[in-house]
């Protein structure tokens, strides 16, 4: 059985798949399935994923659809037909580098207490400053911050177990932007998450462009500095309310214009 799921939600993500599925597909620990979402895509992003993969005949791949839109509804479809021990989430538009799943599977293997492993987002070359610079810096904040999460749902990896036991994603939950930093609140109530500066993702350059899902300085504020015991009354009681009055659901997510910005 393999050991591990990748969860690749999609929504007209022609432009980007192939990138991402060739990085998928050249991972050099090949133990998983990769499980596609396509979430109500209206262009030909289905068709472009299914040829890519002609070409690797050796991927273990199952094809899915959730017509509901919102990738946490695509993500807990996908999260359904997961099988094994262990599940990554992917995003369509992010480079994974060949020992990406690898590095995930040994740490899990090794320690039993890490419930997820979150990957650094660069943006430049890894070995460039600019790419050190930010690997450290989002490692010393995980030493600093240990009660959130630094990682977007582009960069994530669960034992599957423990990602069902707070019962998963959920829009009835949490039906809201900022659902990668939701789901590992609940994580945090079981276990560990494991960061490190050797493990990271290369997102596509677009996403520099937040201006529609970002946090204000007053939620980032206190999502960083408040005790941890005081989380859930921060998401399901301040931020939840905040999130509603600005109208901020998992469907903004598509109508931003991810391709505004660029590097």
């Amino acid at each position: 059985m393999k050991n591990w799921s990748i969860l690749l939600p999609y929504f007209n993500e022609s432009q980007y798949l192939p990138a991402t599925i060739e990085s998928i597909c050249r991972q050099n620990y090949d133990q998983f399935t990769l499980i596609l979402i396509n979430n109500a895509s209206t262009d030909d992003s289905e068709s472009v994923a299914r040829d890519i993969l002609s070409f690797y005949p050796h991927i273990d791949v199952l094809f899915l659809n959730e017509k509901k839109p919102g990738k946490t509804n695509a993500l807990k479809t996908g999260l359904k037909a997961v099988k094994t021990p262990f599940v990554a989430t992917c995003d369509a538009d992010t480079y994974y580098p060949p020992d990406y799943l690898f590095f995930c599977n040994e740490i899990m293997k090794n320690n039993p207490h890490y419930v997820g492993i979150m990957a650094c987002d660069i943006y430049h070359p890894y070995y460039s400053y600019k790419s050190l610079y930010r690997r450290w810096k989002i490692f010393i904040k995980s030493k600093l911050f240990q009660g959130q999460c630094h990682a977007g749902g582009y960069a994530q990896a669960f034992r599957t177990d423990s990602l069902r036991q707070v019962k998963g994603f959920d829009p009835t939950i949490w039906p809201y932007v900022m659902v990668d930093h939701e789901i590992v609140h609940r994580l945090l109530k079981i276990g560990k998450i494991y960061y490190s500066t050797n493990h990271w993702c290369l997102p596509s350059p677009r996403r520099t462009d937040r201006s529609k899902i970002r946090w204000s300085k007053l939620e980032k504020f206190l999502y960083q500095f408040l005790p941890y015991r005081c989380k859930d009354w921060f998401f399901y009681t301040f931020l939840r309310k905040r999130m509603k009055k600005r109208n901020a659901s998992i469907l903004q997510l598509r109508e931003h214009n991810w391709n505004k910005s660029t590097h």
